[in-house]
C-alpha cells in the first residue's frame, strides 16, 4: 500500500501530512523532493509529538527549544503562532509551517 488516502483522487490537489510523507517517500531522488522539503518534512515530524499532522503551542515552545537549545516564553511562541497561522486556529499545520520563510531559513541554518 502506497499510503495514499483511499479518498485523495476525490479531492485533486489536496493532501494531509500522512499523504505527503508517503508520497516523499515513494518518489526517486531524482525526481522527488528537493533537499529542502525533505528536510522540512523531517523537521516539521519531529516537533509534531502527537501525530496529529498539527503544531500546538506547547509543540513548537518545546520544537524551538530542542532546535535552538534555548527556552522559549509562551509570550513569543503565542506571537510566532500569529506570524504563522494563516487559518487562525492557533496551530501550525504542514502548509503554514512549509510556506513560511521564516521555517526555510530554520531548515537551512540547521542543514549547515
Amino acid at each position: 500500500s502506497s499510503g495514499i488516502n483511499a479518498e485523495w483522487p476525490l479531492r485533486p490537489g489536496i493532501l494531509d501530512f500522512n499523504e505527503f510523507v508517503a508520497l516523499s517517500m515513494s518518489l526517486s531522488s531524482n525526481g522527488g523532493l528537493t533537499a529542502e522539503e525533505n528536510a522540512m518534512a523531517k523537521l516539521f515530524a519531529s516537533i509534531d509529538k502527537d501525530g496529529n499532522k498539527s503544531l500546538s503551542h506547547e509543540e513548537i515552545r518545546a520544537g524551538i527549544a530542542s532546535f535552538t537549545g534555548h527556552a522559549v516564553d509562551d509570550k513569543e511562541v503565542t506571537a510566532l503562532i500569529k506570524k504563522l497561522d494563516i487559518d487562525g486556529d492557533g496551530e501550525i499545520s504542514y502548509e503554514e509551517f512549509s510556506s513560511n520563510i521564516l521555517t526555510k531559513i530554520a531548515v537551512a541554518i540547521k542543514n549547515n
